[in-house]
């Protein structure tokens, strides 16, 4: 597929408002992030109810078709200081809605107000009340993308240090799982991203926890112990400085034995599911996460097309 070098740098004078920097203070970064992705109707006729879940408020999404008890616990990225509930909807509620699935959205606590390990202990608070519901692990997938999708897969690994029944599977959207940034799309001298760059991530990271803390399992979840590790869905784009990270993560997976899926969108740039006006690849994305997560989280379910809910429901 050819790389369409318009639709990248309008990605990027989309996505750079809402991108900190040293002349963008963080205040004006989280205004500008909902201002982008925040939208006040839900797509596909989603309910969305207001859950207490501890320590913070979360969104619970409930499409038309929920399969079940399955539920999805989502962690917004935002680079761990920016992103919300408002800012994650509309694509949470996509998501929900092509997974048959209700869909958890907390609003997680940001940094540097509230540096490591806040944001994590959030979402662990909000797995926990998804279980005291008496929702299954079994019933349980984990998702998020950028720092969120760093969050998730820390939070298995912390779950499993507190011997803590771990979720049926994980989606992890552009993760963000090596906080040194120090691999060869970091450091490449032309790299295709046209958002962020190495010291845009670089400064965000300090902002969330201290240098030293990056090999932290907890932190930079890439370096934890991936066996028994629950299935995998990795997606990404093919010009985003974070394609290293997903790479890395599911040749490690991989390698220890989880059922791992990369999807590389050719092309494509960080969190373009979230602006399906900018390309129809954003569909077709999450039709992909909604098709593995329905047909549980199983490599076989992918072969062949991936229909979207609403063909499947009036193909019944």
């Amino acid at each position: 597929m050819a790389i369409d070098s318009h639709k990248l740098r309008q990605a990027g004078k989309i996505f750079r408002k809402a991108v900190h920097g040293a002349r963008v203070p963080v205040k004006t970064v989280r205004a500008n992030y909902d201002a982008l992705l925040g939208t006040a109707i839900l797509p596909n006729n989603i309910d969305r109810q207001e859950i207490d879940v501890g320590p913070v408020m979360a969104d619970l999404l409930i499409p038309e078709l929920a399969m079940g008890k399955r539920t999805i616990l989502y962690a917004h990225g935002g680079g761990f200081i920016s992103g919300s509930r408002l800012s994650s909807r509309n694509l949470c509620a996509s998501i929900a809605h092509e997974s048959a699935s209700r869909l958890l959205l907390p609003e997680y606590r940001l940094a540097p107000e509230y540096p490591y390990p806040t944001a994590l202990e959030d979402m662990y608070h909000a797995y926990s009340w998804l279980l005291h519901q008496g929702i299954s692990s079994q019933d349980i997938v984990f998702a998020g993308d950028g720092a969120g999708a760093n969050l998730v897969i820390s939070l298995v690994h912390y779950l499993r240090s507190k011997s803590v029944h771990i979720p049926a599977g994980v989606i992890a959207i552009s993760p963000w799982v090596n906080l040194s940034c120090d691999t060869a799309s970091y450091t490449a001298r032309k790299c295709p991203d046209p958002v962020f760059t190495r010291d845009i991530l670089s400064n965000q990271a300090l902002l969330y926890t201290f240098e030293g803390n990056f090999s932290n399992q907890n932190v930079s979840p890439i370096q934890g112990d991936f066996s028994d590790f629950p299935p995998l869905f990795i997606q990404c784009g093919s010009e985003e400085i974070l394609i290293d990270d997903a790479k890395r993560l599911a040749l490690k997976a991989s390698n220890a034995g989880v059922s791992v899926i990369l999807d590389v969108n050719e092309g494509m740039w960080h969190l373009f599911q979230a602006i399906d006006s900018l390309t129809p690849l954003a569909h077709l994305a999450v039709r992909k996460i909604g098709k593995w997560v329905r047909g549980g989280m199983d490599k076989a379910a992918m072969d062949g097309p991936v229909p979207c809910m609403d063909e499947q429901r009036s193909a019944r």
